[in-house]
């Protein structure tokens, strides 16, 4: 049945073909039913009213602003036939109280008011087919002339005009008929989910004077109620049903005719929940007519509408009211407070110290909320993500871009592999950190530091490159990486890229974790492994003259030559701190994983600058970013060469950069540095 009433309305649809489209949706059981048959009726609908439902520039101009709310304008009116679950359950649910009043009358025609038809008259023009004009009269009232236009047509085009008694343009808010009539069946479906900005309220409220004795409103009781969400651990949540704001029907409406507003205004008590950000939730329920009804999000009636991330005082109440207007809607008073930070003692995300401190502090900030955290604490955030082996920049952004714990969670244990002991250590490392910061309100540096008392830094520097280093800012230490280790990291690298090192064209691919010259590119076997060479460790230790130092968890480069279709794109020269003074000693590092030649797109930095910068910097008279934009070629800057394997430590106060590679083989570099706990 369904298909031929399909094949038949894509050529032409008569009042035959609405009749077989009205049983047909009535048998319907589905949205995904009704959808089909809906369709091509709509299209029909608007061919024969020249309505274009989907006008490519729409700004629903047309609308027109009443004393109690927003009368939808034609176009918007003829898209709400478009919601599939709504027009069925409603066209059903009308038809059955039809047939109820007709069998409670069968001597006279059942009177039917339908305030606000649109231009299709949707939620009744497929049902007047199925009645005689003996049976039913309807007035049918819309506030726009346009609608009302396009529905006459629509009633002669099926020659159904003995059914309807009169066509009325007013405002459904106001309107008075004109005889003493009394209607059986009032339909008006002039509302949006939660009674936003329609008048449905007062359309009930004033046409209910109209409704017979043993009369029906249609939908017979629109609720709205309350309810508050919370998360209970990283993966589970709890809904909490907080009440009724308040119901519209018959009874209500009447109430609100007299004069009693009462029922629109009123408390709900909030649950006893653990302290956190909640969301308040509120739904629309329907009740059509009988057993038609419309539940949470099976429309657009009812889909639900959140107020999220509040945070709420337990046990205390939420009132509200319902505002009317021309923009109705409700008005929510709580108890807030501000949010309390947990300690980092707080073990409840993977057991690891300060990791749900640290999340918790993220999602506050991402919603602009305040909070207080110890001076400094930002070292004992960086620690944490180093130590995981998460690093610095991927924990960070995984941080900002999930809303879910439970898949932040995910992230790390895919990234890190941490078991229980690595866990038990670093908890121990952050607590110390922790100590520091409770203490001084600061990061411990130096002597201050138990765990750098407890054993001297290795000497692995020979004098002579301990004096290079204090007079150049800058060391090169051979072959911390052998050959094999060096090769091992490449190869990751052309994998990843999906290159080879003797196919040139493969070198210059885009992809989506390339930075510049940057790939984003952070955990490996190979890179955590290159990591965890003694002899790198040994060096940061005797500079840093302490040994309690935190290892980054850093990305890779890859520059390759200029070509004349590609050049270098930078990092050009900079620095990674502050600007300002004081200048605080601090490291950074790399490891060549090819031998690079100073024209190869060689690590570069002005060395000694290191000596001078507090001089120079209480002679600018310039922003952080102003000193930033150097005329670098008026710069000693010194292209520093070195091979596969080498280690290159400097001064964080020396500026430097990547330089243009004009080789015939791109440059590898594995960015490596230590800092204190």
């Amino acid at each position: 049945m369904l298909q031929n009433l399909e094949l038949k309305l894509g050529q032409s649809v008569d009042v035959a073909a609405l009749t077989q489209f009205a049983n047909a949706l009535l048998l319907s059981t589905s949205a995904g039913e009704a959808k089909r048959l809906i369709d091509p009726m709509l299209a029909q609908l608007c061919q024969i009213t020249a309505v274009e439902l989907h006008p490519e520039y729409f700004l629903d101009t047309e609308a027109s602003i009443t004393p109690f709310g927003k009368a939808v304008s034609l176009t918007t009116a003829a898209q709400c036939a478009e919601d599939p679950e709504r027009g069925r359950v409603f066209i059903q649910g009308i038809y059955q109280a039809i047939q109820d009043k007709l069998a409670l009358n069968p001597q006279r025609p059942i009177q039917i008011l339908y305030a606000g038809t649109g231009p299709f008259a949707w939620l009744l023009l497929p049902l007047l087919p199925l009645f005689s004009a003996s049976q039913i009269q309807v007035t049918l009232l819309d506030i726009h002339p346009a609608s009302l236009d396009k529905v006459t047509k629509l009633i002669e085009h099926f020659d159904l005009a003995d059914r309807v008694a009169t066509y009325v343009c007013a405002d459904a808010t106001v309107w008075q008929p004109e005889a003493a009539v009394k209607f059986d069946i009032i339909v008006s479906e002039t509302m949006k989910h939660l009674l936003q900005q329609e008048p449905q309220l007062q359309i009930f409220s004033h046409l209910q004077s109209y409704l017979a004795d043993d009369g029906v409103l249609i939908p017979q009781n629109i609720e709205l109620d309350a309810w508050l969400e919370c998360t209970t651990a990283p993966d589970l949540a709890e809904t909490h049903y907080l009440g009724p704001l308040f119901a519209l029907n018959r009874q209500t409406a009447h109430l609100h005719s007299s004069g009693d507003r009462s029922f629109l205004a009123g408390s709900l008590l909030l649950p006893d929940f653990s302290l956190s950000a909640v969301t308040l939730k509120f739904t629309t329920a329907i009740h059509v007519y009988a057993e038609s009804t419309l539940g949470e999000n099976q429309s657009q009636l009812t889909l639900p509408r959140y107020r999220r991330e509040h945070w709420l005082k337990p046990l205390s109440s939420l009132t509200f009211r319902y505002d009317q207007g021309t923009n109705p809607d409700f008005v929510l008073d709580f108890i807030e407070q501000n949010p309390v930070l947990v300690v980092s003692d707080d073990l409840s995300c993977l057991g690891i110290y300060h990791l749900q401190r640290l999340w918790q502090k993220i999602q506050l900030r991402k919603r602009g909320e305040s909070f207080t955290e110890l001076a400094n604490e930002w070292s004992l955030d960086k620690a944490l993500l180093d130590l995981c082996g998460i690093g610095l920049e991927p924990g960070l952004r995984a941080l900002y871009q999930n809303d879910q714990q439970s898949v932040f969670i995910d992230f790390i244990q895919q990234t890190t592999k941490m078991t229980v002991a690595d866990i038990a250590s670093i908890n121990q490392q952050l607590r110390t950190i922790a100590y520091g910061l409770t203490l001084s309100g600061s990061a411990v540096y130096g002597s201050n530091s138990a765990a750098a008392e407890d054993a001297g830094p290795a000497f692995v520097l020979s004098e002579s490159q301990l004096d290079f280093w204090h007079n150049e800012g800058y060391l090169v230490v051979p072959q911390v990486l052998s050959v094999k280790q060096c090769a091992a990291t490449r190869d990751f690298i052309w994998q990843q890229l999906d290159a080879t090192e003797q196919d040139p064209s493969t070198w210059y691919q885009s992809h989506e974790f390339m930075q510049k010259i940057m790939l984003q590119l952070f955990r490996h076997p190979q890179l955590d492994a290159n990591r965890q060479v003694p002899q790198i460790r040994q060096v940061f230790e005797q500079l840093w003259q302490r040994t309690d130092l935190v290892m980054t968890t850093d990305r890779v480069s890859f520059n390759p030559p200029e070509t004349p279709t590609w050049h270098f794109p930078g990092p050009d020269m900079h620095w990674d701190m502050p600007l300002q003074l004081p200048v605080e000693f601090s490291t950074q590092g790399l490891i060549y994983l090819t031998d690079t030649s100073a024209e190869q797109g060689a690590f570069s930095c002005v060395p000694g600058f290191h000596l001078k910068i507090e001089d120079w910097l209480r002679e600018q008279n310039k922003t952080d970013v102003e000193l930033q934009q150097q005329d670098w070629q008026k710069w000693p800057v010194k292209a520093i060469a070195a091979n596969a394997g080498d280690l290159i430590i400097w001064h964080h106060a020396l500026p430097h950069g990547a330089s243009p590679n004009r080789g015939t083989l791109p440059r590898m570099v594995q960015y490596i540095n230590m800092y204190p706990l």
